[in-house]
């Protein structure tokens, strides 16, 4: 079997691969600025450590036109993570305790600090983030709200499992992240939820059985989206390419 990502490649798509977005005015928060947080939040990848020195030292030093762009899409990311961060606080400002919000900005808040943390800078906003998202959970656990056809409970669930699987390792946080995903997808209401939002979370558990080696569940997961035609469609059957 040929493998299906490398390593750096799989650090890019942790948290972007985990997070839908949802075409809904269920929830009474603006869902064009929850729209616009979202995209911000999927559209910047994770970049490892290695990837951000490499690139930060070269451009430093260097200081050519190759190497310089790549730092200035770093910092491209660092500021959309850092704008998406502030709207779903400010959300989250307008409807306090709302779980859906909560968990947003908080995968927001660690993906932040992810930057930093990379080049060794201290900061909170991990740890902060990481308290957010776990607050969200208890406050969603028996929640019978939706949004959408997805019910909250379950959404604030893959956000954090996304969120917990793109954390350093060092978190201990992986072992839970994978948990909350299989009970996403073990759970009862989850064939009736929006197609879309069935793919995201297909694709991050396609993504998570790679990393394990697990070639049978990933092809498993990824022809749940293709069957399903959800909007992952076209990217999973690619991925399906790649085994033989």
């Amino acid at each position: 079997m040929k493998n299906l990502f490398t390593t750096t490649t799989i650090k890019t798509v942790l948290l972007a691969a985990g997070i839908a977005t949802l075409a809904s005015n269920a929830m009474a928060f603006s869902e064009t600025e929850f729209k616009t947080a979202v995209k911000q939040l999927v559209s910047t990848p994770t970049i490892s450590q290695e990837q951000y020195v490499a690139n930060a030292v070269t451009a430093w030093l260097n200081q050519d036109y190759i190497n310089s762009l790549s730092q200035a899409e770093i910092d491209a990311s660092r500021t959309a993570n850092q704008q998406a961060a502030n709207t779903f606080s400010n959300l989250l400002k307008q409807e306090p305790g709302n779980p859906l919000l909560m968990s947003y900005a908080g995968a927001a808040t660690a993906k932040s600090s992810l930057d930093k943390f990379a080049k060794g800078e201290k900061t909170t906003a991990l740890e902060d983030g990481t308290a957010m998202v776990e607050q969200a959970l208890q406050l969603a656990d028996n929640s019978p709200a939706m949004h959408g056809s997805v019910p909250v409970a379950l959404e604030v669930r893959f956000v954090a499992a996304s969120t917990y699987l793109a954390v350093p390792k060092i978190m201990n946080r992986h072992d839970k992240g994978e948990q909350l995903l299989k009970d996403v997808i073990d759970a009862q209401q989850f064939a009736q939820t929006d197609v879309n939002f069935r793919g995201a979370v297909w694709m991050r558990a396609a993504t998570l059985a790679v990393e394990k080696n697990r070639a049978d569940e990933a092809k498993k997961y990824l022809n749940e989206i293709v069957k399903n035609n959800a909007q992952q469609a076209q990217k999973a059957a690619q991925l399906l390419q790649t085994f033989s």
